[in-house]
């Protein structure tokens, strides 16, 4: 496991820093525009998806046969999937609050943040959830309508998101649905972990 976990922060080093980068830009965009939905969801979005883009590049390269070689079970390549997946949500999540956070508590808007941290995950897990099924049991190359499909989803929704759902102090401007965001975003990522492990223990490579 540590030695997968390792090769993925290589190649996402390798294969990722221009993601990185848009990332660290959108979040200094969203420290400063006053609350742009888009520019606060967008980078943990990119940390989410990060490792699925990695896929792409093990198929080209033959990894995941030569993988199927060694004394590694394909469980643990799943588990290793997922496990670097919540990492690097966690990562964006983390900072993107901490960016946040001094820019609200201050001024006494505590309900804010909680529901930005409520909403991030929708963004953060969702979409990795839906696309890890698909990599893994079709390959990036069938499953990249998928995957586009699902960018071009969440980035029309992020860019159609009222920023006063986020930035503005009365409670029912958010609506009681989104303190919802969060359990269900990580049940739907737990149902995806659960069926990539069945996908890609049937796979043939």
């Amino acid at each position: 496991m540590k030695g997968l976990l390792r090769k993925d922060l290589y190649m996402i080093w390798r294969y990722g820093r221009l993601l990185l980068l848009i990332s660290a830009l959108f979040l200094v965009l969203g420290a400063i525009s006053g609350g742009n939905a888009f520019f606060i969801l967008y980078p943990v979005l990119f940390g989410g998806v990060l490792p699925v883009n990695l896929i792409s590049y093990e198929e080209r390269d033959g990894w995941n046969a030569l993988c199927d070689t060694m004394p590694v079970s394909r469980k643990t390549v799943v588990n290793e999937r997922y496990l670097m997946t919540l990492l690097c949500f966690l990562a964006l999540y983390l900072i993107t609050l901490g960016i946040h956070a001094p820019l609200l508590l201050p001024k006494g808007r505590a309900e804010v943040l909680g529901r930005l941290a409520c909403l991030l995950p929708g963004v953060g897990l969702a979409a990795p959830a839906l696309m890890i099924p698909v990599t893994l049991k079709w390959g990036m190359e069938k499953g990249r309508l998928v995957y586009f499909a699902i960018i071009g989803i969440a980035t029309a929704v992020m860019s159609q998101i009222d920023g006063t759902w986020i930035t503005q102090q009365r409670a029912e401007i958010a609506g009681p649905g989104m303190w919802t965001i969060l359990p269900i975003a990580a049940a739907l990522f737990a149902l995806s972990w659960r069926i990539s492990l069945r996908v890609y223990e049937s796979r043939e490579l």
